[in-house]
């Protein structure tokens, strides 16, 4: 008995009656396991450690806050629902457990990469989440934790489940935290939370007082993500919503967002709270006011579906990690203004020597491969991959411009590895360093460009983005990505020869016979195996000026091969010389219009 952990139980092992199936998953907080009792099948959770352990993390306590938090909110369908709760395998001083529902299908990112929703089918699934979070606020609770992943969406039927209340608030919750604001995830968390923590953070005694208007915002948040990230539960996005800008309106970072739900979003996400929408019943009132719209951009997929292309990455990806409480609010507000400040002065010293020339390349995050996933407990804090069943959609494998790490808060619990991910790839190399070249953009602009290229005029001048330029600098092709396309393929080259003309779509996320082009950075994708250098399924990553409504140019600088294989490349779509890639007479500066699939030069020099 002294030897036991949680997380050791055994198929056919019994707790308190209920015959366990299978492992879900466990982590520093807890372990979640299928159980069954008389036919059914549920979910129980186990905290990690016992209420006499001196457990610093308090998962005991934690836990027995997400049950009476159930308790407190049961009887909604959107809601997880608690059956029991007990102490294994002493009544007093045995482990926590507690009982709930066991949900069969995906977190809300999974379910909208494996099932490609339209915008009426997201506003239908948010209607119901908004509905949910009415409830829980109606009877004095507050989520404090709402993302992407504590969100299941049930794959029988489609509906939508808020879970994880582990770190949910109510009327007399005794304090588990010394932090001056609630656990949670920094992306999701309200500008006027992080104002209070920018103010307040050297105080030790400050408590942000949590509000409605915070979980509105988060759940806005997670509405955005979906209509604006074509893979948010693959990638996590790059743009940290601090507050401190107006976010950018979801339609100009995605074309098939219909403006009236674009519009709406933007009320549940403002940065001041007195223009947010007040209450989650407004925000469902506001959501089901737009289910009657029946045009066809309400009935297409929110984000083209793409075929398969398997990522093998080089090295593990690291990620800010939630496992490592922050000690005290003064060494975390430190250690965040001392990052501010050498951040601070890389970007003046760039602006200072900023100059147009031709694009090195535009550095990729290694992302995790997509993992399929099937059954599982409605739990952020422990989980398990498993496998996809037959009916659902193949997943998207389209990397998205905007995505990037997600930035997440440093609470005093450790947490479980993320939801359905993979295991990371063993290896003790260090990712291949890319070919590197004074030319734009520095590689260490890459996310604060990234940001510009999604933002209005008036936030890219708050942010001192740099201004657009109608043409690029004429400039010669980095040696190694000359070396990399004209070596010969059993020279490890990709055996082009010079002026080599590439097909490929000019921006991944977009199909049909035209679309829309915005200057900024950009994901290309090769659609056949004409050229054996670059097969089917080869990304690349490049940028596009767009300051002429009749010019268009593109210049990509990395391919990522299907293997997991990065070559530094120049590629040049339009040139100096003939005025760009043709556009349609809809375009207009800032906006071109062309179609889709487009021929690129492997260059020795831009032109």
């Amino acid at each position: 008995m002294l030897l036991f952990i949680p997380a050791s139980l055994k198929p056919g092992q019994m707790v308190d009656g209920w015959r366990v199936v299978k492992p879900l998953g466990s982590g520093s907080f807890g372990a979640v396991y299928l159980v069954e009792k008389d036919g059914q099948r549920f979910a129980l959770k186990m905290a990690m450690h016992r209420a006499s352990s001196g457990d610093a993390e308090q998962s005991d306590a934690r836990l027995m806050r997400e049950l009476v938090c159930l308790a407190q909110v049961s009887g909604h369908p959107n809601i997880v629902r608690p059956y029991a709760y007990g102490r294994w395998n002493d009544a007093t001083r045995g482990w926590l457990y507690v009982v709930e529902d066991y949900v069969e299908g995906y977190t809300l990112g999974e379910w909208l990469e494996k099932t490609h929703p339209t915008a009426h089918e997201v506003v239908a699934v948010f209607v119901k989440l908004a509905s949910a979070l009415a409830h829980v606020h109606g009877r004095g609770v507050f989520h404090r934790d709402l993302k992407l992943s504590n969100i299941l969406v049930r794959a029988s039927d489609r509906e939508p489940l808020l879970l994880d209340f582990g770190v949910g608030s109510y009327a007399q919750a005794p304090e588990l935290t010394d932090f001056p604001l609630p656990p949670g995830t920094r992306r999701y968390r309200s500008p006027e939370a992080t104002k209070f923590l920018r103010e307040h953070g050297e105080e030790s005694e400050a408590r942000y007082a949590f509000k409605a208007t915070d979980d509105v915002y988060a759940l806005g948040v997670c509405l955005y993500d979906l209509l604006t990230i074509a893979r948010p539960w693959s990638e996590s996005p790059a743009m940290f919503l601090g507050g401190r800008l107006e976010l950018p309106a979801p339609h100009s970072l995605n074309p098939r967002v219909p403006v009236v739900l674009s519009a709406a979003v933007l009320h549940f996400v403002a940065r001041d709270p007195e223009k947010r929408a007040p209450t989650a019943e407004v925000m469902r009132r506001e959501l089901a006011a737009l289910l009657p719209e029946v045009g066809v951009a309400w009935r297409e997929p929110l984000h083209v579906p793409k075929p398969h292309v398997e990522l093998a990455p080089e090295a593990p990806f690291s990620t800010p990690s939630q496992d490592v409480p922050a000690p005290t609010a003064r060494h975390g507000l430190a250690t965040a203004r001392a990052a501010f400040v050498v951040a601070l002065a890389v970007l003046l010293g760039g602006l200072l020597v900023w100059r147009f020339a031709a694009p090195a390349q535009s550095p990729v995050a290694r992302r995790e491969p997509v993992t399929p996933s099937s059954a599982r407990q409605a739990n952020p804090q422990v989980r398990q991959p498993a496998p996809l069943p037959a009916s659902a959609a193949p997943s998207p494998e389209v990397a998205s411009p905007l995505s990037a790490p997600e930035q997440k808060e440093s609470p005093p619990v450790k947490s479980a590895p993320a939801p359905m991910s993979s295991p990371p790839v063993p290896t003790s190399r260090k990712p291949k360093a890319l070919a590197v070249s004074q030319e734009w953009p520095p590689a260490e602009w890459s996310g604060f460009l990234k940001t510009c290229a999604g933002l209005t005029a008036a936030a890219a001048l708050q942010m001192g983005c740099p201004g657009a330029q109608v043409r690029p600098e004429s400039a010669e092709c980095p040696e190694a990505a000359r070396k990399a396309m004209f070596s010969s393929r059993e020279d490890g080259g990709l055996g082009f020869r010079r002026q080599t003309s590439v097909r490929f779509s000019l921006d991944a996320r977009q199909g049909g016979d035209s679309g829309v082009y915005r200057e900024g950075p950009v994901t290309g994708e090769v659609l056949d195996n004409s050229r054996p250098g670059l097969p089917q399924g080869t990304l690349l990553y490049g940028y596009l000026w767009t300051g002429n409504k009749d010019l268009l140019l593109g210049r990509y600088t990395e391919a990522r091969l299907p293997d997991g294989r990065r070559v530094p490349i120049c590629i040049e779509v339009g040139n100096l010389d003939d005025l760009g890639w043709p556009t349609q007479e809809a375009s207009k500066p800032g906006e071109i219009v062309t179609i889709p699939r487009v021929s690129g030069i492997a260059a020795e020099r831009w032109r």
